[in-house]
């Protein structure tokens, strides 16, 4: 796991790579939950997230928006966090990455659809629990596959909007909420069945 720095819109951004990026491979960029309530890039679900792609051989790249960690800046409600993820994925292209995926747990999710329309075409998206029920999230039409995962007792999910999401394939995982609590293993094993 290489430590590093990625020049940001407000400053470097704190961020983790599994390994150096190479071309042909693919590359994840991870987008951490709600900064406010504590997310970064060390959030345990984004680490699940982490460990199911690492298993099928995507590389992933984590890195915290601005004012969190070592990240300078301070919350933006999503608008400069979508700005960060763009500098993000500049800089991982600028590396050779050529087949991104962009993932996204909860407000990471938010980031990842407001930031879509101005990225390259993306090989993948994997957003996970995206809070639906509580903050108004585009729900774009990708070109390439779209995988939502979600808790059946997730109060921040309206489960109705997964099943309405354009070209989405919607998992939904029985008996868990919006921080998949003791359901750890099926999270995992969603993810790694649906990009394996």
């Amino acid at each position: 796991m290489e430590n590093l720095f990625i020049q940001g819109p407000v400053g470097p951004l704190e961020a983790q790579l599994e390994r150096p990026i190479d071309n042909g491979g693919s590359t994840a960029i991870l987008c951490h939950p709600h900064p406010l309530y504590g997310g970064s890039m060390h959030d345990a679900v984004l680490g699940l997230v982490a460990q199911a792609l690492a298993d099928v051989g995507v590389n992933c790249l984590q890195f915290n928006f601005r004012g969190v960690g070592k990240s300078p800046g301070q919350f933006d409600n999503g608008s400069g966090e979508a700005q960060d993820l763009l500098a993000v994925i500049d800089w991982a292209q600028e590396q050779g990455a050529d087949a991104l995926w962009l993932v996204g747990y909860s407000f990471g999710a938010h980031v990842v659809c407001q930031a879509l329309p101005h990225t390259p075409e993306p090989a993948r998206l994997l957003l996970v629990a995206p809070p639906t029920a509580v903050m108004d999230i585009p729900m774009p039409s990708p070109p390439c596959p779209l995988d939502l995962f979600a808790g059946a007792d997730d109060e921040f999910v309206d489960q109705e909007a997964l099943n309405r999401w354009p070209n989405a394939c919607a998992h939904v995982i029985p008996g868990t909420d919006h921080f998949f609590s003791a359901s750890a293993g099926s999270l995992l094993e969603a993810i790694r069945r649906a990009v394996g």
